[in-house]
Order: structure tokens, then C-alpha cells, then sequence
């Protein structure tokens, strides 16, 4: 039994990903901190999908965590990986709670690498995808958030430039990345937590982030062409809103 996993499902794109995942008929593995959430997007799955569907209660920004996860799931058939999980934080670098910085870090960078990595080694020669989820902002730098940007940069450089090399060495796995735009979740929500501007600041922000923001299950839809298609990039242009799947962004020598 094939499974597709997904990270940070409990909501928001990655919950969007599980569900439609879902319904094509792929079996699914998820994983995030909130139980109670996991239970009930299993329950409603296996239901409506007649697939299955299994759940691992982990917080992912602790190390320890990414291990334990890995050594749950690495023995069965995995299909897909996709690597979801991650936050942001919206402040002006220098105001900004260091304690949330560096768990931002740990999520958004270090959480992707180790999973990819291991990932990769085990799967290299089969038929199998990572989809690493990066963000618009990983490739135009955002001034509310350029913490936030700057590991956003680092999962797009990262995950094109190993995807050059898989092809160089005719490898069957495929890496690729999903880079949306504004998009309706909790990321705001969470993003402003322990935020130091100014409320006039605040609320133009928030004008601009939800602004044309695309819907979660729409991010999903664009996963899953990306998923079917021989692109590298499926990214949603922050300034048009137009999806786009492409081969390349940068050169790698």
C-alpha cells in the first residue's frame, strides 16, 4: 500500500493537500501537533475517500521529533513527501522575538532539510516525489517579513538545486517546489504573534497580504498538477496571482 505524506496537515494548505490527495485515491500520512484536528481530518477521509489514512502526533521544529517521525514511516511504500509544515513571522527583523526567529528556523529550514534528506537516501532510485513547499516570497523578498523570506530562499535554492543534480545523475526520484502567494490559513494569525509594529503598520499589512489571497483548496488543485507535470516550480505570482509551472529560476553550476 502506496501512501503520500504530507506535513503540517491540521489546517490551512496542508489540510487542503491531504484532502485532495485524498480524493484522487492516495493513501495519506499525516503529521502535526493538534490531535483533536488530525483525528477528525482522518475520520472525514477515510470516510468520504474509502482510503486510508494514518496519524502521527509530532511538533516538527524539535529535532528529536524529525527523527522519530522518519523511523515511524520509512518502512512503508511512500509515494510522495510533501513538506508543508512551516510558519512565518511578520516584524522588523531587529524587533523580532528570538526565541520565535529561531523555531522559525528550525521549522522552515533545518525540519525540511533533514526530511529531504533522508527522504532521498532511502528513495533515490524509485519512482517517487518530494514536494517541498516554499512560498512567493522565497524568490521576491518581502520587506513585512524578511526573516521569514530569507528561509523561504533557502527551501527554493535548496530544493531546485538538488533537483539539477537528481536529473544530472538520471535519478528516478523528482524533487520540486510549490511557491504560493497570499493564501486563505492561519498563517497571518500566527505570523503577527509577538509582532512589534505599529498598528497603522499592522493593518496595512494585513490589506496588502489579503489582498486577491487564493483559497487553501486551490493551492491544493495547483499541488497536485505540479505533482502530475515534468516542472521543477509550480509558483503563484505575487503580482499577477497567476499560477505558473516552470523548469527553472536559477542557474546552477
Amino acid at each position: 500500500m502506496k501512501y503520500t505524506v504530507i506535513t503540517g496537515a491540521s489546517s490551512g494548505i496542508g489540510k487542503a493537500i491531504a484532502t485532495y490527495f485524498a480524493s484522487k485515491g492516495h493513501n495519506i500520512i499525516i503529521v502535526a501537533r493538534r490531535k483533536e484536528l488530525l483525528d477528525n481530518l482522518k475520520k472525514e477521509l477515510e470516510e468520504l475517500y474509502k482510503i486510508k489514512v494514518l496519524v502521527y502526533i509530532y511538533d516538527l521544529s524539535i529535532t528529536e521529533n524529525v527523527y522519530k517521525f522518519y523511523d515511524k514511516i520509512k518502512n512503508y511504500e511512500l509515494e510522495v513527501l510533501i513538506n508543508n509544515a512551516g510558519f512565518g513571522d511578520i516584524n522588523e527583523p531587529w524587533k523580532a522575538d528570538l526565541t520565535k526567529i529561531n523555531k522559525m528556523i528550525d521549522l522552515n529550514i533545518k525540519t525540511l532539510t533533514d526530511l529531504t534528506l533522508l527522504f532521498i537516501k532511502d528513495n533515490i532510485n524509485k519512482e517517487t516525489q518530494i514536494i517541498n513547499v516554499s512560498s512567493a516570497v522565497g524568490y521576491f523578498i518581502w520587506s513585512s517579513g524578511i526573516p521569514y523570506s530569507a528561509t523561504k530562499f533557502y527551501v527554493s535554492t535548496f530544493t531546485e538545486g538538488i533537483a539539477k543534480l537528481l536529473k544530472r545523475k538520471d535519478a528516478k526520484l523528482k524533487i520540486k517546489i510549490l511557491a504560493p502567494a497570499g493564501t486563505e490559513s492561519e498563517f497571518l494569525d500566527r505570523a503577527f504573534k509577538k509582532s512589534n509594529i505599529e498598528e497603522a503598520e499592522r493593518k496595512e499589512t494585513e490589506r496588502k497580504a489579503k489582498k486577491g489571497r487564493k483559497k487553501a483548496e486551490e493551492l491544493a488543485y495547483y499541488t497536485y498538477e505540479l505533482y502530475l507535470s515534468d516542472k521543477t516550480i509550480g509558483i503563484v505570482n505575487p503580482f499577477t496571482n497567476k499560477f505558473k509551472l516552470k523548469n527553472k529560476w536559477y542557474d546552477i553550476f
